[in-house]
């Protein structure tokens, strides 16, 4: 959690710098509205593994196309919740430029946090040790 908020943090201050989709009063609002949106991606992941797993365990032959719809929909429509969460929370101190613009950030933070889990486990991966010593 703790480096999806600072991962969070920064990619919000890139858009509130350079463009016009995404606009924070400061620094400490940026800050707050990526808690907010940590919170809620760990939520909306969460739920949908729930749905997933009550999905599986029903089985059944549309099963599949169940979970696929269902993962869609969660996806989707958590954006919404995303969108009024922010409104709520921040009462104008945060203006985003709508559904697109807030799926654009969405997707540049999902991109950047794999991209931060890729590297984090090629780093991790202990490489095999050489002996120069002949056996």
């Amino acid at each position: 959690m703790l480096i999806g908020v600072l991962l969070y943090s920064v990619v919000i201050g890139f858009f509130n710098d350079y463009t016009d989709i995404l606009h924070t009063g400061s620094y400490s609002v940026t800050f707050a509205v990526a808690i907010v949106m940590q919170v809620l991606t760990y939520l909306t992941f969460a739920l949908k593994d729930f749905v997933v797993r009550w999905l599986r365990r029903r089985g059944g032959r549309h099963h599949k196309i169940g979970i696929a719809f269902s993962v869609w929909a969660i996806m989707f429509l958590s954006k919404f919740v995303f969108l009024a969460a922010i409104s709520v929370v921040f009462q104008g101190s945060v203006e985003i430029s709508g559904f697109v613009g807030l799926l654009l950030v969405i997707v540049c933070m999902t991109v950047a946090q794999r991209l931060v889990e890729l590297i984090d486990r090629k780093l991790g991966t202990e490489q095999p040790e050489t002996d120069p010593t002949p056996r």
